[in-house]
């Protein structure tokens, strides 16, 4: 059986359009003349929904919110990264350009009638940027210390550093110990591994 997508919003000749590149996607278009016309019976299996101006965005979230079930696929003229956050917040489970081919609206719509959303690369890595990398709480390493690893890394024994640093060799494995243990390492070579990582010996 053909499964039936309400299409909302734009010109007459937008939603002729719509319907027949649903036709040919293997869907049977219906014309609506809002989304309050939507009705059980009288929609369909998701909701195709032009998005022009905030008017059509307040419709679209009472939409959303009587009938969750719903999956509604916004088709907005310049599809950004702000106006793709817009249309998802307001209950849309995916959207397209309406500049884009037959392809993509067909992938955007499966994927919100199987309950995912589509997202383009490009906006993917946008809203990646905005995410900030994971940062490790509670590591500080001061000059001193990094000049220890330095030399480590450089091939400097544990007694050499002593004597370089004015400590004993004992007291020089003691404070190399407890910097190990706060870099959540358990000895020379993985301490060097985490100062590569980090940036500390780019000059050494």
């Amino acid at each position: 059986m053909v499964q039936r997508i309400a299409v909302v919003g734009g010109t007459p000749t937008w939603q002729r359009g719509m319907e027949a590149t649903l036709a040919d996607l293997g869907y049977a278009g219906v014309g609506l003349t809002g989304l309050n016309a939507w009705k059980p019976g009288r929609g369909g299996r998701a909701v195709i929904v032009f998005v022009p101006d905030d008017e059509i965005i307040d419709s679209l979230v009472d939409f959303t919110s009587n009938y969750p079930h719903i999956p509604a696929v916004a088709v907005v003229p310049e599809l950004e990264l702000s106006s793709y956050a817009t249309v998802l917040r307001a209950g849309a489970r995916g959207a397209v350009d309406d500049a884009d081919s037959i392809d993509v609206l067909g992938d955007v719509l499966l994927s919100a009638i199987q309950d995912r959303v589509s997202v383009p690369v490009s906006l993917a890595r946008a809203m990646a940027q905005r995410i900030p990398p994971p940062q490790e709480i509670g590591v500080t390493v001061d000059e001193s210390e990094a000049e220890w690893l330095r030399a480590l890394a450089g091939g400097e024994t544990v007694a050499g550093l002593a004597g370089s640093i004015g400590y004993s060799e004992r007291e020089t494995y003691r404070m190399l110990g407890e910097l190990y243990q706060r870099l959540g390492v358990t000895n020379r070579t993985e301490a060097i591994i985490w100062a590569t990582r980090h940036g500390m010996l780019d000059h050494a």
